[in-house]
Parts: C-alpha cells; structure tokens; sequence
C-alpha cells in the first residue's frame, strides 16, 4: 500500500488551481422528510377518485360563496350530487377549508346509498389530511352510517376506494402492518393507475417500517405479502455487499415470477443492478495514518477492509483499493497522487481543513466521498459529503417527537461549543415544525442544580414558602415541576447523563420523557454503570444496536477489543466503502436510501448523505431497540 508519496501529472497545475479556500459560509441545512407515508397520503390523499354522479363533475366555483348559493337553488338529490364533487374538486386543489364548509351543508344520515359513501369518503380524506389517522378510521367504521352495509353493496371500484383509504388511515395512525395487509388484499380488483399508487404505497411502508416490526411481520406473513417483505429484506440488509444484494435478488425473482413486484419491481430495486454495472474498479482512500487523527483514520480504514475481505470471502468482485496517509501532503497533492495511482472513486480526506478546499474546488474528473461536512458550497458535482454530524441526530430527534405529538420541549445541553451546536440544531428543527421551547439550561460541573433551575423548583418551593405563613402548622407541600413540558432534549455524554437523569429523577421529573443523541451511549453495554439512563431513548447507528451479523463475528475474531470510542467510524468505514458502489443507485433512483452499518444513507441537497438513524432505550441499563411511533393524530 502507498504511504503518501508526492506524484506530479499535468493535470495538477489545473487541479490546484481550483481549490481555494472560501470565505462565504452558506447556512446550509439538510431537511429529512419522512419516507412517502405521511407526506405522500397527505397530498393525494388516496388514489385518484371520481365523484359517485359525473354529470355533476363541472368545474367547481372558484369562490366558495358562489359555490354554496348555487347548491341552495337545488332540491336534492341533485344538491348532494353537485356538493360532493365540488367538495372533491376543491380537495384536488388543496382547498380542504373550503370542502369541509361544502361537506357541512348535508346529514350524512339523510343522504342515500353512494352518496352517503362518498360524504364518508370525502370526510375521511379531510382527516387524512390533517393527520388525523384514528379520526378517519372511526368514520369509515361507524355503525350509526351503516357504512359496512352499504359498503358492500356499492360498486366495486368504490369498495377499492373505501379500502384504500382505510390502508391510509392505519398508515397515518401508526398500524403499518394493518395497512399492508388492507393494501395486498385489495391489490388485484385495482385498476392500472390505482394498482401502481398502491404498489408506490406498499413499498413506502415496508422502507419506513423499523426492521423489528419487518422480521414480526416476515414471521406472521403468508402467500403474496410474504413475497413483498422478503424483497423488502433483500433490499434492507444494512451489512450486504452489492452483489450478494444481487444475488438474493434474482433468487427472489426466480421464487415470486408471477409476484405483483415481478411484474411492477421498484425502481430502487432495479437501480442495484444498474449500480453493479457502473461501479468503480480502482479506489483510493485518502486517511490520516499519522499525526492527532491517526486513530480516527485508522477506525475508518478498518472498517473498509472489513467491508472489502467480506465481499472478497464471499467469491464478489471487489474493486482494487489503495490507501495514502492524508497527514503527508497538501490536499491539491494528494488529490493528483490518487489519480495518478489510477482512481476512478476517492474516499477521503476526514480533516475539516482539507474537506473544505476539496468541497470547494471545481472540474473535479472523479467521484469524491469526503468523509466530513463543509460549510463551504460545492463547486462539483462530483463531490458527496458523509459524516457523523451530530446536529443531523438532533434535528431526527425533533421530527421524531414532533410526529408522537409533543408539542412544548425542554432543553439541556453541556456548556460548549459541541452543546451549543447541537441545542441550536433541535431548537431549529423543532420551532420550524411549529414547537415550542419551554425552557432551554445549559449546565457545566453542577447538573443537580441545572436541573433545579431548568424545572423551576425554586419558584414551586418559594410560593409554598409563601403559603406556609397563612396556612396551619401541620400543612404540609411538595415541591412541584413546571408542567409546560411535554419531553426533554438531553445532549450529553454517558458521564454526563449518569448525573443528569437521576437528578431529574430526584427532583421530580422521573416521568418526563428523555430525549437524546448517539452520544449518549458509550458503545459497549455497561448494565452496572448505565442503570442511571434508565428510560432514555436515544438514537444510534445499527451496527451497535445489531451485534448478531456474519461481518460482526468476523469483525470480533480480526479485531477483538472493537474499536472503543470510534467504534462508529468503524461503521462509517464500512459505509464508505460500500457507497463506492452504490452512489450511482442513490442518484438514479432519488427516494432510495442504503441501510447501512451507520443508519439508513439518502442522498440530500447538495449530494450530501444523510443519515436516519435506528431507535433505543435503556431498559436495565443495556440498550433496546425502542419502538418507534410513526404519528399521534388529534394533536395536529
């Protein structure tokens, strides 16, 4: 291997011509939306519908007033007709406001047969679009309505309609295997455009769904939704190289020929035989092997190698791959030498420093994975940002607590530049949702006491103080917590958390839900040590949450001590290598991600990675994974 030797070409005079440092820090932000089933129900609702009477289906009035005087000069049933699909036209322009006030004008018990169907139809999707998944199951199952009974006896492609819409409802209430279910049984009496949005949907839940819930759903699952978590499971495995991906895909295709996702496979999926063709055959590693970050570069190269002899074990092709010491030269040099050792991928550099000259030059001739983020914009296209941003942890926490409903937050962050970050990133996300901060306490030496200030206690003690004058000698008080708290966001260390949760505990917060990032847990469990965490969820990358692999046992026999504190940039360094050979799939196919050992990897604004990371919690001081909540309605 190469150990960083300067190499001149012609092509450097150009190349470091190109990289200049820049003064113009862009506030760059990169917004995680989750995987199509909220936001894809909400904007269309469910599958393209048609008002029961399309006599009726004349544009609808562009002012709601003209729209309601024109119903009050008609008798019904015509009133009915022409009202509901002018209620469904201004759902179709995302006037939901305005087709409430229409759906208002009628007593669903008073309309007949399919008009009555197409009120709850058109109620339901109201909900849907407020979130309001239990909302809308309630109307399609409400026995006052009779809906079952008309139901069934309504026209087929209205039964799909009904169904579907149900499929949603779960979705959004949280129930993702009840709405695969719906969606599979429904499945052939669809027509083409509605059999393609509900294959769309299918795939989007089994790609949200925690890979807990998908092995549950694996073992309970028969006949034709067996054959679509399986291929979700093919496409999920966060430690499968390339080719093995592939493999078990045409093994798939050979078992499920007659599937429905034979015929209709996901673009994401063919995108990994696309990736195999287009994959590099030369890649170059540029890490610090000496100097103050030699221990983090060599966590990354190990997880590499790891990635790279798994795939070489396993009869796969792999790429030749070469390694220069990112420490011994300017990054302008570097670059030309890893080109002059014939790259055609480039992995590197990790240092701050030298990602932000690379991020910044132009004309780059190769795909470039630096292993940072920068604040300065790209000048290529070529160039593809991953790291382990901790404010990327932060802002997934917000989301998270955003979509089970809380709504007021507290803030607690170590007092340094580390903390402040991180606190401004959950602030940020979490008011631009639309939350609140309650309160927001930095602490330093003393958590007891930051955590008195941040519950305030005091004010509690001092008005029963104040009381005690006028009240009887026997009275007695107890101090009580703020109440303006729905959660907590804790950024801290396991050191740190060790004091801070039981301080919550003993001042009377030991039912406020904790928050927290990776940095929480220290990577090996620790029962006798981490009982203190107790409670707290936190988010983390598979690869310590998931210790039961083939590339983990293989890991342990190589490197039996693991890796310590970068334990997760030895996770990183298998995603590095494995992302050689599938940015190409990430960029043909936008919504796809990669599960990888350091989450699940999508490509965001400006080819940065970003990361979804797994959930857990402290359950008897050893980590769990943690059931996840996709959304609470009513609290919209």
């Amino acid at each position: 291997m190469d150990d960083g030797r300067s190499v001149e070409r012609p092509y450097n005079s150009r190349f470091v011509s190109t990289i200049r440092p820049r003064v113009i820090m862009n506030r760059l932000r990169v917004v995680f939306l989750s995987l199509l089933v909220l936001g894809c129900i909400s904007a269309c609702t469910t599958t393209p519908t048609q008002p029961v009477d399309t006599a009726a289906d004349a544009a609808a009035p562009q002012k709601l007033d003209d729209a309601l005087s024109s119903l009050n000069d008609l008798r019904m049933p015509a009133r009915a007709t022409q009202g509901l699909a002018w209620a469904h036209s201004y759902l179709a322009m995302g006037r939901p406001q305005d087709a409430e006030v229409l759906l208002a004008q009628f007593d669903p018990r008073r309309l007949e047969g399919d008009q009555r169907l197409e009120w709850v139809l058109l109620s339901a999707r109201l909900k849907l679009a407020r979130q309001d998944g239990e909302g809308a199951l309630a109307l399609l199952e409400d026995e006052r309505l009779d809906v079952a009974r008309l139901q069934n006896e309504a026209p087929l492609d209205l039964q799909n309609r009904m169904q579907l819409l149900r499929a949603d409802a779960l979705a959004i209430a949280g129930d993702l295997r009840a709405s695969l279910r719906e969606r599979v049984a429904v499945d052939g009496l669809l027509e083409d455009d509605d059999r393609a949005y509900n294959h769309q949907m299918i795939w989007a839940l089994l790609m949200h769904m925690p890979q807990n819930d998908l092995q549950k759903l694996a073992d309970e699952s028969r006949n034709t939704l067996l054959g679509w978590v399986e291929l979700a499971r093919v496409y999920r495995d966060p430690l499968a190289d390339l080719d093995s991906q592939v493999s078990r895909l045409e093994a798939w295709e050979r078992n499920w020929f007659d599937h429905p996702a034979a015929r209709d496979m996901p673009p994401m999926v063919r995108a990994l035989q696309q990736a195999v063709s287009e994959r590099p055959r030369r890649v170059v590693a540029l890490l610090p092997h000496t100097g103050p970050m030699s221990e983090a570069g060599q966590a990354l190269r190990d997880g590499m190698l790891a990635a790279y002899y798994s795939a070489l074990e396993q009869g796969h092709p792999v790429p030749a791959i070469t390694f220069i010491d990112s420490n011994s030269a300017d990054i302008g040099t570097l670059y030309n030498q890893a080109l002059v050792e014939g790259a055609d991928f480039i992995i590197g550099p990790l240092e701050r420093d030298k990602v932000e000259q690379l991020v910044g030059a132009s004309g780059l001739p190769v795909n470039t994975l630096v292993l940072n983020y920068a604040d300065t914009p790209p000048g290529s296209d070529r160039i593809f940002q991953f790291g382990l941003a901790p404010e990327d942890e932060a802002r997934q926490v917000a989301r998270q607590a955003w979509k089970e409903g809380a709504r007021l937050a507290g803030v607690l962050y170590p007092r340094t530049d580390w903390g402040q970050r991180v606190a401004a990133a959950f602030s940020s996300e979490w008011t631009e949702l639309g939350g609140l901060i309650s309160t927001e306490t930095s602490y330093a030496d003393d958590a007891s006491s930051a955590v008195r200030d941040m519950l305030a206690l005091g004010q509690s003690e001092s008005r029963a103080r104040a009381l005690r004058r006028h009240a009887p000698a026997n009275l007695e008080f107890e101090p009580r917590r703020r109440q303006d708290l729905d959660f907590l966001f804790m950024a801290a260390n396991p050191a740190q958390g060790r004091q801070l949760k039981p301080a919550l505990n003993f001042h009377y917060a030991g039912d406020l839900p904790v928050y927290s990032i990776s940095n929480i847990y220290g990577g090996q469990p620790d029962a006798d040590r981490d009982h203190d965490l107790n409670g707290i969820r936190f988010v983390d990358v598979p690869w310590l949450l998931d210790r039961d692999s083939t590339l983990h046992q293989a890991t342990a026999a190589v490197w039996p001590q693991g890796h310590g504190r970068y334990e997760r940039l030895f996770a990183m360094g298998v995603d590095a290598y494995r992302l050689q050979a599938r940015l190409a799939l990430l960029q043909s196919a936008p919504e796809s991600s990669m599960p990888g050992a350091s989450g699940a990897l999508r490509l965001g604004d400006d080819n940065r990675l970003v990361r979804e990371l797994d959930w857990a919690w402290f359950r008897r001081g050893v980590p769990q994974r943690a059931p996840v909540v996709q959304s609470l309605s009513g609290n919209r």
